[in-house]
């Protein structure tokens, strides 16, 4: 039944459904699951309907790590609070609270993931039967081992984590027989494409990525090495690939960037960045924007264990119907486009984070865990006027990470101070964050930390603004403009 709702041309059925799925979803949760009826408890709303019109969920709560994932345990959020004993996994995430967050999928669950993967990758897996390459932390971390549950499915696999040499060592070994793909963070995929040690001339190696998104000048960069790089979007709270990159979404990225009157008909918020975009199956994913600009998301099926009904993880975007982008396309001159879109399926405009971090090789790192770190040294934070986090990418697309601080009018800070300053940052954050410590110890790029005296430099005045800006994403040329890379 589910294959059907794969077809192409059925776009806004697939839409409905997804509607009514996610209302019988709320319905069966509201009374089966006691962490999800003691939330609904503490809330006033109206509730989901559906008419001859309409289906919507209305006004119902919405939930995050905070208000549900935290407060109630694990079995709770379990229908009838039961843990089947059988065909369960469990992985985790870190986050940038460093203590780990269990997640628990069951089998019938990460079949559906396997099929969603299948469609996703089906041009880079089924039709090519690489091997695929997972080098995604490995462990109990979800993003890698999902990744490998998934694709065992629909692949052959081998899964080493973020390690070159085993990546050089692999490809040595088996040959260049096989089609591959790799899977794994941005900033390692440049690493290996920047490798010496790997001919790849005589390989055919598609790249997968996913954990923070990329600038087109990285992708072209990588497609240098690489003959395809596609991304994948989705989060451990959830499901691993909710969305992912076709070669329709790529080629609206590019024509975005290259037609403002385009950029300005399908991007609803000035954020001064160009979105990741994203294709989703709306019968499995009922996708909102909240006033502030933050996807809410809701899985439409029953048979997963643990129910996600309008959870936000914090990200900014807003989704559009595939034919209402239609009409947009052809208004704008852009009706050729249409012809690389496989299936009509929704699109996602992804900006960032919405809780103002950063990312770095795949970790998380926000501004109230530096804040924190800083102050907690007295002889630092007596002469910090502020900082600012900075993920900028260099003139080879690679992404680094960079802690700027502004000190305080008169105030100096010679390099020994903050040689020691970014040690002490980093210490701190590798104690408090597992997902950096992961990255930090797996990244060539390391972060960096530059002083800039009282209002100078991107701490002057045409810089400031009635609310701190505590962090950046910049691309190169920004990077350059800012002096913070040289012409």
């Amino acid at each position: 039944m589910h294959r059907i709702f794969l077809a192409p041309n059925i776009g806004n059925f697939r839409v409905e459904m997804g509607k009514i799925r996610a209302v019988r979803l709320y319905r069966h949760a509201a009374k089966k699951v006691p962490a999800y009826k003691d939330f609904l408890k503490k809330h006033d709303f109206a509730g989901p309907y559906i008419t001859t019109s309409e289906v919507t969920l209305n006004d119902l709560p919405e939930m995050d790590k905070a208000s549900y994932i935290k407060p109630y345990s694990l079995v709770d959020k379990l229908y009838d609070a039961k843990l089947p004993k059988t065909g369960i996994m469990f992985d985790e995430s870190s986050g940038s609270s460093g203590t780990p967050t269990s997640w628990v999928r069951g089998r019938k669950e990460r079949r559906f993931t396997q099929r969603i993967m299948q469609v996703a990758f089906r041009e880079y897996i089924d039709k090519r039967s690489p091997i695929v390459i997972n080098t995604f932390s490995m462990g109990a971390w979800a993003t890698g081992l999902n990744t490998t549950i998934s694709l065992l499915g629909v692949g052959r696999v081998k899964s080493i984590g973020p390690d070159i040499r085993k990546v050089i060592d692999t490809l040595n070994e088996l040959g260049n027989d096989f089609d591959y793909a790799i899977a794994g963070y941005p900033p390692f995929l440049k690493q290996l494409a920047d490798s010496k040690e790997i001919d790849w001339s005589k390989f055919r190696i598609s790249a997968i990525y996913g954990g923070e998104g990329i600038s087109e000048a990285m992708r072209d960069t990588l497609l240098e090495k690489y003959s395809d790089v596609v991304g994948s979007y989705g989060a451990s709270d959830l499901e691993i690939n909710i969305g992912h990159e076709t070669p329709f979404s790529i080629a609206l990225r590019k024509a975005i960037i290259q037609d403002k009157g385009l950029r300005e008909a399908l991007l609803k918020q000035n954020r001064g960045i160009i979105p990741m975009i994203f294709q989703y199956n709306p019968y499995d994913y009922l996708m909102e924007t909240n006033e502030k600009g933050e996807l809410v998301i809701t899985i439409c099926r029953l048979q997963n264990l643990s129910p996600r009904i309008r959870y936000n993880i914090h990200d900014l975007g807003h989704v559009m119907d595939f034919y209402e982008l239609k009409k947009t396309l052809k208004a704008h001159g852009h009706a050729d486009l249409l012809k690389r879109a496989e299936l009509d399926f929704a699109v996602m405009f992804h900006y960032g984070r919405s809780d103002l971090s950063v990312d770095y090789n795949g970790a998380v790192v926000g501004p109230e865990e530096v804040k924190q770190i800083v102050n907690s040294k007295r002889e630092y934070a007596d002469r910090i006027e502020g900082f600012r986090l900075i993920s900028y990418e260099d003139a080879e697309a690679h992404k680094h990470l960079l802690i700027a601080i502004e000190l305080e009018e008169g105030a100096k800070m010679p390099k020994a101070d903050s040689d020691a300053l970014l040690a002490h940052i980093v210490a701190s954050l590798q104690d408090s964050n597992l997902d950096f410590k992961s990255a930090h110890r797996t990244s060539p790029l390391k972060p960096e930390l530059r002083v800039y005296e009282y209002h100078t430099g991107i701490f002057d005045a045409q810089h400031q603004k009635l609310k701190n800006d505590y962090v950046w994403n910049i691309d190169h040329k920004r990077a350059v403009d800012e002096g913070i890379l040289k012409k």
